[in-house]
């Protein structure tokens, strides 16, 4: 069977990529599929080394064209980027035909008119959805409005959808009255190998992500002052830097940063007691995964995919801060409860190790 694997965007080295590349990983262990992957030019080398998939690209076909630059700064860069990589895929499946299956694994915006039936990942519908809101300007709602109409119609090429969580099921169901099978993406828990069994942990609270507004960092502050005798760490990449700025400025004196991809010093997370996730409604939550497989007790907002990754087992969920200020309190003062919820952590965090992932999508692939 000829497959395309279709994710214009190998260079966002992103949870998005890390399904991409465990896709390519599926279909290319089955000796009778023949792959090939349509993206823009990346460093192949530098990708293998980022993720640790060396080998990866060996015997998969290439179909890739120059990297988008946006022509007019950020200025509509939405619909910059799909007529861009719509014209691209276009042209080159045109001197490319006869695939069997399409699997789709970034964008449901940048599928093509194909014969070829069409697996989408959806990572959450419509990536622009969430800034839809009753308080939108009339512009924005006016800049949106034709996005919207050409999503409707990428979404009616795609045979079969699947989902990175329930929570975004419920998503694809409600913006596109379309069903999806929920595949949970493959979190790295090899890096963690053997941290989850260190006793011996710091007075330490971790929160991972980018440092924008959304991940909602100011409330791990607001716990920190809430939990003074606690060491706080914030580890990530600035996207935002006058929200770095106001967080920085404002941080009490038991907080710190760490501006870092987390792969960088994950380390961190071995000596840490609990992983604190402000984030509300996340898609899913790949960093709770990761903490969890090193030990850490997770404590994350209770909403979203998140919900589906953590129950009274292996942590806690919580809905306002005086109470994720009592389960931090309680993960570091109780010993005998961090351990027991540290070692069920680690065991949950192995039903979302790539392995399971890549035996699902084998599973699609074949009766796609």
């Amino acid at each position: 069977m000829k497959i395309l694997i279709l994710h214009p965007s190998m260079n966002a080295r992103g949870g998005a990529a890390r399904v991409a590349l465990h896709c390519i990983a599926a279909a290319a262990a089955n000796s009778r599929h023949e792959v090939s992957l349509l993206s823009e030019e990346f460093d192949q080398a530098s990708f293998e080394d980022f993720f640790g998939c060396y080998g990866l690209f060996k015997g998969v076909n290439q179909l890739s064209y120059p990297r988008f630059r946006p022509i007019i700064g950020s200025g509509l860069v939405l619909y910059q980027l799909l007529i861009y990589h719509g014209l691209h895929i276009r042209d080159l499946l045109s001197h490319n035909r006869g695939f069997d299956l399409i699997l789709s694994t970034q964008d449901v915006g940048y599928v093509p008119n194909v014969s070829a039936p069409i697996v989408q990942y959806c990572h959450f519908p419509e990536y622009f959805w969430h800034r839809e809101s009753e308080s939108l300007s009339p512009f924005w709602k006016l800049y949106y409005q034709p996005a919207t109409h050409f999503y409707r119609g990428r979404v009616r090429r795609v045979r079969t959808f699947l989902s990175n969580s329930d929570y975004t099921r419920g998503f694809v169901r409600y913006k596109w009255r379309r069903d999806a099978t929920t595949i949970y993406p493959p979190c790295p828990i090899e890096m963690y190998d053997g941290y989850g069994k260190s006793a011996a942990r710091e007075n330490l609270v971790i929160t991972v992500g980018r440092i924008s507004p959304e991940k909602r960092f100011d409330l791990f502050l607001d716990l920190a002052r809430m939990v003074p005798s606690v060491k706080f760490v914030i580890v990530g990449t600035v996207q935002r830097i006058p929200y770095y700025e106001y967080l920085r400025q404002g941080a009490p004196g038991n907080v710190s940063f760490v501006l870092s991809p987390l792969r960088k010093v994950k380390d961190v997370l071995g000596r840490a007691m609990a992983y604190v996730h402000c984030a509300e409604n996340e898609h899913f939550g790949i960093t709770i995964v990761e903490a969890m497989a090193a030990g850490c007790v997770p404590i994350v907002h209770d909403s979203g995919g998140p919900r589906e990754i953590v129950n009274e087992d292996v942590g806690f969920r919580w809905r306002d801060l005086p109470a994720a200020a009592r389960q931090i309190s309680a993960v570091v003062n109780d010993n005998e409860l961090r351990r027991r919820f540290s070692a069920a952590a680690s065991i949950r965090a192995r039903q979302f190790r790539p392995e399971v992932f890549e035996s699902e999508m084998a599973e699609v692939l074949r009766v796609s």
